[in-house]
């Protein structure tokens, strides 16, 4: 299923009532389940469970297309500018843990402006 796709149908699903406090109180507990979840597999030896996963981010990825359509935000420029900010922390495509720790950030704010143009 393509982005666009999974938006449209899950927008059919959102409420009327604070639909942006909506998804920040509720992307806020659902990053908190993938986070205690993943805690739970990684040092209370509870074994890993994809499925329970792919339902918590689908959750996360519920509220935060929420967000999103209540700002009248695509998930296009969303992708794209993530991807310009990228390129401009990393110059080389890699990862790098000095270019992570010393970032240049009017240089990615930058790139994401004019991803947006």
């Amino acid at each position: 299923m393509d982005i666009n796709t999974y938006s449209a149908l899950a927008m059919r699903t959102a409420g009327t009532k604070a639909p942006l406090m909506n998804g920040l109180l509720g992307l806020a507990g659902e990053t908190g389940e993938v986070v205690d979840y993943m805690k739970k597999v990684l040092f209370h030896d509870k074994p890993f469970d994809r499925s329970v996963l792919i339902k918590e981010a689908g959750d996360c990825m519920w509220y935060l297309n929420l967000i999103l359509m209540e700002m009248g935000i695509t998930w296009e420029e969303v992708l794209e500018a993530n991807i310009k900010k990228l390129e401009a922390r990393y110059p080389d495509l890699r990862f790098n843990a000095d270019h992570a720790n010393n970032r240049n950030t009017e240089a990615e704010d930058s790139a994401v402006r004019e991803a947006l143009k």
